[in-house]
């Protein structure tokens, strides 16, 4: 049961199982020109998608960054959706939405928990435990990048 437990909670980080060259050197492109730590943009990617650019998300959701389309279309101005599952408006797009997350809270905990629950739920206090675990994930992988 336990070895079924952690394929469900790591599912979509082995999809692919290892972050391609090019991917891993778009991140640090798209990290840099938003001004935040490459590091921190992988393990959001490799959290929500595992780095597998087409993987498709349980509420609609899709590409490295797995954006729903309403989040989409906020961060990129309107850019089409199956946009999303290209690598490098994905890569983009989450550099910049993360960035817009962190200018609206000025904590990076909270940002990506609005990253994953959205802004509202954030600003209002209404946290999901399932976001606070997200969180939590996303720091741990960001340390295990950073090598520490």
């Amino acid at each position: 049961m336990r070895a079924a437990s952690l394929v469900l909670l790591l599912g979509a980080a082995f999809a692919c199982g290892h972050v391609p060259q090019d991917l891993w050197a778009k991140t640090w492109k798209y990290a840099r020109a938003w001004g935040l730590d490459p590091y921190l943009v992988a393990a959001v990617v490799w959290v929500e998608s595992g780095y597998c650019p087409a993987v498709p998300g349980k509420a609609g959701e899709l590409g490295l960054g797995q954006f729903m389309p309403g989040t989409w279309h906020r961060t990129t101005g309107g850019a089409p959706l199956e946009w999303r599952a290209h690598p490098d408006w994905a890569l983009w797009a989450t550099a910049k939405h993360l960035r817009e997350l962190w200018e609206a809270t000025r904590d990076w905990r909270l940002a990506l928990a609005a990253y994953n629950a959205g802004l509202g739920a954030v600003k209002a206090g209404k946290i999901p435990a399932s976001t606070r675990r997200y969180v939590e994930k996303v720091l741990a992988t960001y340390r295990a990048f950073r090598g520490g």
